[in-house]
């Protein structure tokens, strides 16, 4: 004994779906694409097809797209502000040391004349004065020692 089921063959499927409602881009018909297999093709930009059969594809860039090149534009800037103020840091650091030697130098030729002045040496033409030596040593004992 065997049983069979019977299944009508009138029935009726209520099923809720987004429908996206486009118009092909050579024949012109609307038709319908579901919200999903939109956003893939759009992501994607592979071909599908018209009820006709003709191919279309979305060309340019997706939304995610766009904003993936507005952040790596950010980050191009971001980058390129990082260089300039480390290149401007490493500028001033550089000034910084150069003005550091070059007072270092100032200063050491600065005691170096003050010594041969205290010795009797005239610093213009490099002759040697008694009185001048008497004079420092007695008057300016402290001048040629560093006291500044």
């Amino acid at each position: 004994m065997s049983t069979t089921s019977v299944i009508p063959v009138n029935r009726t499927v209520n099923v809720e779906k987004s429908i996206v409602v486009i118009e092909c881009a050579n024949c012109s018909i609307d038709f319908g694409i579901g919200a999903v297999f939109q956003r893939r093709r759009r992501d994607d930009h592979e071909t599908f097809y018209c009820p006709n059969g003709h191919g279309n594809h979305y060309p340019g860039p997706s939304d995610a797209e766009k904003e993936r090149e507005r952040l790596a534009g950010e980050l191009d800037a971001a980058r390129s502000l990082a260089a300039r103020e480390s290149r401007r840091r490493a500028d001033a650091e550089n000034t910084a040391r150069r003005k550091d030697y070059e007072a270092r130098a100032a200063k050491g030729q600065l005691t170096k004349t003050k010594k041969r002045v205290a010795a009797g040496v005239c610093p213009c033409c490099n002759r040697s004065f008694q009185n001048l030596a008497k004079h420092m040593a007695g008057q300016h004992p402290s001048y040629a020692g560093g006291d500044q």
